[in-house]
């Protein structure tokens, strides 16, 4: 049996991560974290001291839904300009 650890840094420090069984039988943990400030966290999760695969994750919590579009608009374009780049290569 191990131990999960969930934390997260955001730009005002650590915040408490809320954790719970699904079920008792269950192996599944529901994390939840509610951010207060926009801006780049970094999400580490780790299995007896180990971080599981992907750990730690990066994020950016954007304040207003316009940044957020704004930002998915620049990664699409990103990512057709990359694509066409390949096609032609």
């Amino acid at each position: 049996a191990g131990q999960l650890t969930v934390k997260i840094r955001g730009p005002k420090g650590a915040f408490r991560v809320e954790m719970q069984r699904e079920h008792l039988q269950d192996r599944t943990i529901i994390c939840r974290y509610n951010p207060t400030e926009p801006g780049d966290y970094l999400i580490s999760v780790k299995w007896s001291d180990e971080h599981v695969y992907g750990s730690p994750f990066h994020t950016h919590i954007f304040e207003r839904q316009e940044e957020l579009d704004r930002f998915l608009h620049e990664q699409n374009a990103y990512r057709l300009a990359q694509q066409q780049w390949r096609d032609e290569v």
